[in-house]
């Protein structure tokens, strides 16, 4: 009887411990993939905002600006590894509901690692554009160190630097930080008068885009939970800046950040557990089982030849 028992319990010791692995590699890596059917609307909002207001050629100072987000999957270009997202961003001005500016994003990216895919029509504001490094999020259980991700406005990956571990509302996240200095983007033609400059007719100068982009990433779901953009486009004369196009610090707003909590909820309780929590209990159960059959099947042998 000590050795049927014994066998039984090492049968149960080793299903516990394929099922550890199991767990960990098959199971959660199912799980571990962005959704096919995502559709999210974020707002960003800036205080104190400066803009040049195109239509009444004019500097708007201390605005108050509005950042709508919409992101789409198009499931119909989408795969079991590739989700394909569209995004489209309104920028206002608040107060006056003047249009300052659209822009549009499409680009395929795995549905595990966050990484932009070369695929599916790629395109930054209509323009065909091969995107790589992180696209829009981050990978499942983000780790504390730096990624290269993608950068829509100079069209290249830029580093994300990470900066710590934070807490919003009571949920650990990583901060990470990239950075753009500076970088001429395109060519401004302006009347000098609205340059500040002496004589008549069109000057050209330089667009020169800067931003500080920090990212506050779940680590469970390497998904955003806060995002901040403090950026300006100014015009360079020879060297001089002559014109603010723009210069916002635009910031998730509340009840964006809510919205970001409760999408990363489910992957933020049952992926820890599946992936970390269960496998290992898997492995410890396992190890005693076969660890109790062993000793029961020996002390059993002995027993038998004794007697």
């Amino acid at each position: 009887m000590r050795r049927a028992t014994a066998v039984v319990l090492i049968g149960f010791g080793v299903f516990f411990l394929a099922v550890a692995p199991l767990m960990r590699t098959w199971v959660s890596s199912s799980l571990m993939k962005t959704p096919l059917t995502y559709y999210v609307e974020y707002t960003n909002v800036a205080e104190g905002a400066t803009y040049f207001n195109i239509e009444d050629v004019e500097l708007v100072e201390d605005a108050t600006l509005e950042a709508s987000v919409t992101i789409r999957a198009d499931v119909a270009s989408s795969t079991d590894e590739i989700v394909v997202w569209d995004q489209f961003t309104w920028l206002r001005d608040a107060d006056t509901d003047f249009g300052i500016s659209s822009t549009s994003r499409r680009a395929g990216h795995d549905r595990v690692t966050g990484e932009a895919v070369d695929c599916c029509d790629a395109m930054v504001n209509e323009e065909s554009t091969v995107q790589s490094g992180q696209a829009w999020k981050f990978p499942f259980f983000t780790e504390q160190r730096d990624y290269e991700f993608f950068e829509t406005t100079v069209k290249e990956p830029v580093t994300m630097e990470f900066k710590g571990a934070e807490e919003i509302e009571g949920v650990e996240v990583y901060r990470f930080e990239q950075v753009v200095e500076g970088e001429v983007i395109g060519e401004r033609t302006l009347p000098r008068s609205v340059a500040g400059l002496e004589g008549d007719g069109d000057v050209t100068g330089d667009e020169v885009f800067s931003i500080t982009r920090t990212y506050w990433i779940d680590p469970t779901t390497g998904s955003p939970i806060k995002v901040s953009e403090d950026q300006s486009r100014v015009v360079v004369v020879d060297g001089q800046e002559v014109l603010t196009l723009l210069d916002a610090e635009l910031v998730f707003d509340d009840a964006s950040v809510r919205t970001a909590l409760e999408n990363s909820e489910e992957g933020r309780t049952t992926l820890p557990l599946i992936h970390t929590t269960v496998p290992l209990a898997a492995l410890i159960v396992g190890v005693g089982f076969v660890a109790i059959g062993v000793i029961l099947y020996l002390t059993g042998r002995s027993r038998a030849h004794h007697n």
